[in-house]
């Protein structure tokens, strides 16, 4: 088989990419451009100018050769798509929309009546240029008549000034009662919490972010809400804390173990050998699992 042409120097890599590849497929095939025109819906003509690079094939073409050489379409319709993008020398309009039949798509490019049409309509486009439409509001006359007509002006904001007048005292009324409510808020609560031995407290808890430091110690406050014991750093019901854990929870359990007899030395948030043996002492003398862990039944125990 004679060897190809060169392929023109203006064709960029992807254009050079689709011509090789169809340039294979068709020696693939073994048949003659003659034989090619009468397998396809192109004539020899057409596919000479396709694969020397001279024109754009149709993706119709590509999808023709591409099946008699056995080959997937779609990987050469994707490689057409490339090069069509970038083509830089003729490209037929036809060829997206070929379907002729034993008839060459070149004769359609020619005469893409979309192009003729496209003027007409083109002109058309002007024809809402009644556009100046929105050139009336540029008149002044239109403001003029509002501002120099109505000398009572004045007059509507005289009559605005009590309703402003009526909302400020409004306002102002409602931050003295804002202001009363919290007063008695923080006066009676704290009252009712201190003044009734039995009465629950609220939960107050740490909200810093728990830092282990070795030398420092932390204090308990330790209260009751909704019949649980609190220490004020954490309200957990179900961490898992164990040696080498150091967090709030670790504080949290520590004071309350403290606070029940079971003594541990010192509350410092790290949970270590005589953090694990009070947590087992409270264990077994629950009847619970002595495995020196806190979960969620050590801390039900301990909390009540």
């Amino acid at each position: 088989m004679a060897p190809w042409k060169a392929l023109p120097e203006h064709l960029d890599p992807q254009a050079g990419r689709l011509v090789d590849r169809l340039r294979r497929l068709k020696d693939a095939t073994g048949l003659s451009f003659t034989a090619l025109a009468t397998r396809t819906s192109y004539s020899r003509s057409s596919w000479e100018r396709y694969l020397n690079g001279r024109k754009l094939p149709p993706a119709d073409a590509v999808t023709e050769l591409a099946v008699l050489a056995g080959a997937d379409p779609d990987r050469m319709l994707a490689l057409h798509t490339l090069a069509a993008q970038t083509w830089t020398g003729p490209q037929p309009k036809g060829a997206a929309a070929p379907g002729t039949s034993g008839a060459e798509p070149e004769p359609t490019e020619p005469e893409p009546e979309t192009e003729p049409g496209a003027v007409p309509e083109a002109a058309a486009a002007p024809a809402p240029a009644p556009a100046p439409a929105p050139a009336e509001p540029d008149t002044p006359a239109a403001v003029p008549p509002v501002l120099i007509g109505e000398p009572d002006v004045p007059a509507e904001p005289v009559r605005a000034r009590p309703a402003r007048r009526t909302l400020l005292a409004a306002g102002g009324a409602l931050v003295v009662v804002a202001a009363v409510l919290a007063v008695v808020v923080t006066l009676v609560l704290p009252g009712r919490g201190s003044a009734g031995a039995g009465e629950e407290e609220h939960r107050r808890t740490a909200t810093e972010e728990f830092a282990f430091e070795p030398d420092r110690t932390y204090d308990c406050d330790i209260h009751r809400f909704e019949g649980r014991l609190y220490a004020g750093h954490s309200d957990t019901q179900d961490a898992l804390l164990q040696q080498i854990s150091t967090t709030w929870e670790v504080v949290e359990a520590q004071c309350l173990l403290e606070h029940r007899g079971y003594r541990i030395g010192g509350i410092d948030g790290a949970y270590g050998p005589a953090t694990e043996r009070a947590v087992k002492r409270l264990q077994d003398k629950e009847g619970l699992v002595v495995d020196g862990i806190m979960g969620p039944h050590t801390w039900e125990a301990l909390r009540r």
